[in-house]
């Protein structure tokens, strides 16, 4: 169980970087809140990196990640949104939200099964 624990670590850090990563560019011409919408993007992948794995539902581990990355990046397409006032942006957090979850679905499937 711990080593299971380790890997969904390790995979929502991962995503969590795979996240950041375009925001970072532009992390020093922004004001300096921005930062703190970098480390709670990353937080918020942490944390659904160690949900997603445990998650027990009867469907398709891709469907599973799909359904909670998108639910899960609901309050931060409302923090964008509030505070750019863009749709299409907001949009882009939930349905990239819905891919990384999918993601770390199935990394989680895949790595979990090599364990056993």
């Amino acid at each position: 169980m711990l080593n299971q624990i380790l890997i969904a670590l390790g995979i929502g850090i991962v995503a969590g970087t795979l996240d950041i990563l375009p925001m970072l560019k532009d992390a020093k011409t922004k004001p300096p809140q921005y930062r703190y919408s970098i480390m709670s993007v990353f937080a918020t992948w942490i944390l659904l990196g160690l949900v997603i794995p445990f998650v027990s539902w009867d469907i398709q581990p891709w469907l599973k990640g799909f359904i909670i990355g998108f639910v899960g990046m609901v309050p931060t397409m409302i923090h964008a949104y509030s505070r750019l006032q863009s749709l299409p942006i907001a949009l882009r957090i939930l349905v990239h939200g819905g891919v990384l979850g999918t993601l770390v679905s199935v990394a989680a499937d895949v790595l979990f099964k090599q364990l056993v």
